[in-house]
């Protein structure tokens, strides 16, 4: 009876024990500490010591994955076994459970994993059995018997127990090897379709990209194209704003209707109103008949106004009706008449420091501004150069019948410039080398800044100055990228003028060491370099290929831009010592270097004081205020 007793107890321990075996591992998606749990749960419930997991992995070896009593200087991952080898292993081959009554006489027992050494003092056994899923050997799991009174005979109980445990270790770890296999399919058919759905936008007639932020524009524009809200585009000149007007308009509703291009900055303010509004027979001198104005020929469609920032104040008041209340009156007429336009406007110029110098009504701007788009000048989108390139050269080659190809080299040329004139300066640019090419393939040789004919070095150089040329936006930045830009001609008496100070006085540093008295290696009259864009080519050899100085006639820069009220610049004096930054401002301003370094210099000295470092840099206040912001140079309080 004692005997049934017994084991009547040790079946309720065991039926115990695989009742919390069953919630460790339903309680945790960490497959690892569950293990170790589990093992944990068997070594206190029924004295099952150095408990041992090993798990197949996708190279067939058997790894060790959860261990209890295992010495700390013993990482898992670093033992594992093959088929075959080892206890283990031949459980691992074979399928089948292993019963090793005494280790110490074993001899396929290798001790990898530690924590055996003491087998001399007292015996231990070794109960392994297979772990499987599905019908399939996935590990091994293994148990010690310590006895100080000899090895056991039976462990029938032990591996019936231990298949039990291993059978519920198998379909966990079957679970979570299928959850994580169908979290990674999910994860690429994800990115799959994300890939897919990404250039959901459908090609724009004449827009060639391929890079990220215009791929997000022309989504912008399928966006916003089915609807009548008003657009804003802006962008750099040349960056292709009338291509996406027009795209917009072909993608809405109203592409049957008209479309209606009115460049504002091309027509006095007289002749913009009648344009625009149109006017009656007789209304002024030369007005014979009724003229339709371009809001009454749009009607039902897209009028496109180019260049709005350009318009007069008092022709701002006058639009911003008609925006308003969709009516207007021709000129010389009393009749209302209405429209229903949908109205897309674009500029290259800083409409919120227009607005706030009161160059542009703030009504109006916030009339215009409802749905804004952004065209990244083409020095941000570098990813389109070789693609616009061959585009524009198959372009030239279908306009006058020739088979033309450019080569890889130029287009690594091409790559380097900066193109302050966007778009349209690539294709200029295309063009003339395409008319040089010799045998159809356009080389460096062909290219103008391998030619010493680019001057786009020019504007590049008044832009890096503050000034806004053309369309071209200012540069904050402050350094020139070449050193034609960085003060070329000043105390140089073969140029003939001095080259006026950038930016009120202050000294704009060259990117790259010029050369000796700003002349080229022996070129007469120290003729200067006009280096290609501030990108591809600088200094006596540029990067481009040009192998021959530029010859005596020196392009002459442009004068630079003066305000109205302003006194003749006196030619070769130095610039003015600011007189009244006062003791507490050392006057130790670096000579070169980066602009953020002088920038960081004046508000040190000046307590922060944005005002004062412009007049001590001598920029304006919003300029410091711009050059902060973009280089994240944060504002001390005191």
């Amino acid at each position: 009876m004692p005997s049934a007793a017994q084991s009547a107890s040790s079946s309720s321990l065991e039926l115990l024990t695989i009742y919390e075996v069953s919630k460790i591992l339903g309680s945790s998606l960490d497959l690892e500490q569950t293990l170790r749990e589990v093992l944990r749960a068997l070594s206190y419930q029924l004295q099952m010591h150095r408990g041992r997991v090993y798990l197949q992995g996708e190279d067939g070896a058997l790894r060790l994955v959860a261990a209890q009593g295992l010495p700390k200087d013993s990482p898992a991952q670093e033992i594992d076994y093959n088929q075959g080898e080892g206890i283990s292993g031949r459980i691992l081959k074979t399928g089948m459970p292993a019963v090793v009554p005494n280790l110490a006489e074993e001899p396929l027992f290798n001790n990898r994993s530690g924590g055996r050494d003491d087998l001399d003092e007292q015996v231990a056994s070794l109960v392994g059995v297979p772990i499987k899923a599905a019908g399939t050997v996935i590990g091994v799991l293994t148990i010690d018997r310590i006895s100080d009174d000899g090895p056991s005979g039976h462990f029938g109980s032990d591996v019936r127990f231990l298949t039990m445990v291993a059978n519920l270790i198998g379909q966990t770890v079957r679970l979570h090897r299928t959850v994580a296999e169908e979290r990674r399919f999910m994860m690429r058919e994800t990115f799959r379709v994300q890939k897919e759905l990404r250039p959901v936008v459908a090609p724009v007639n004449d827009v060639v990209c391929t890079s990220p932020n215009m791929v997000d524009v022309l989504a912008q524009v399928h966006r916003v194209a089915p609807f009548k809200s008003t657009v804003l585009i802006r962008g750099e000149s040349g960056t292709g704003k009338e291509l996406i007007a027009r795209a917009i308009h072909n993608l809405s509703p109203r592409k049957d209707a008209p479309f209606i291009r009115v460049n504002c900055a091309a027509l006095p303010e007289s002749l913009l109103e009648s344009e625009l509004f149109g006017h009656e027979k007789g209304s002024f001198t030369g007005a014979q008949k009724d003229h339709k104005g371009r809001f009454e020929l749009a009607s039902g469609g897209t009028l496109f106004l180019d260049e709005i920032g350009d318009i007069s104040s008092n022709f701002q008041a006058k639009l911003l009706r008609v925006l308003q209340e969709q009516e207007f009156e021709r000129v010389g007429g009393s009749k209302t008449i209405k429209t229903d336009v949908r109205l897309i406007c674009a500029t290259n110029l800083n409409l919120e420091e227009a607005v706030g110098h009161g160059k542009f009504r703030a009504d109006l701007y916030f009339r215009i501004n409802v749905v804004t788009i952004h065209l990244p000048p083409l020095r941000e989108r570098r990813g389109d150069i070789a693609t616009l390139a061959k585009h524009f050269v198959a372009k030239f080659g279908r306009d006058n019948g020739l088979n033309l190809d450019i080569a890889a080299e130029a287009l690594e040329v091409l790559n380097r410039c900066t193109w302050p004139g966007n778009v349209r300066e690539l294709e200029n640019c295309i063009e003339r080398a395409a008319t040089q090419c010799r045998n159809g393939t356009i080389r460096v040789p062909d290219l103008s800044c391998s030619m010493n004919l680019c001057n786009s070095s020019v504007l590049f150089q008044y832009r890096t100055m503050g000034a806004a040329v053309g369309g071209l936006a200012p540069s904050m930045s402050g350094t020139p990228t070449n050193p034609a830009a960085g003060n070329p001609g000043v105390g140089n008496p073969a140029q003939g003028r001095a080259q006026p100070a950038p930016m009120n006085g202050a000294a704009m540093p060259p990117a790259v060491p010029a050369p000796a008295n700003g002349a080229l290696n022996g070129a007469p009259g120290g003729a200067q370099w006009p280096a290609c864009a501030s990108g591809c080519g600088a200094g006596p050899m540029p990067v481009c290929g040009a192998s021959k100085p530029l010859p005596p006639s020196a392009i002459v820069p442009l004068p630079a831009p003066q305000p109205a009220a302003s006194t003749p610049a006196i030619p070769s004096a130095p610039a003015p010592q600011p007189a009244a930054a006062g003791p507490d401002l050392p006057l130790d301003e670096p000579e070169s270097g980066p602009l953020r370094d002088r920038l960081v210099w004046a508000m040190e000295r000046t307590g922060w004081v944005q005002a004062k470092a412009a007049r001590l840099l001598g920029m304006t206040t919003r300029q410091v205020s711009y050059a902060l912001r973009k280089y994240n140079i944060e504002i001390k309080r005191f």
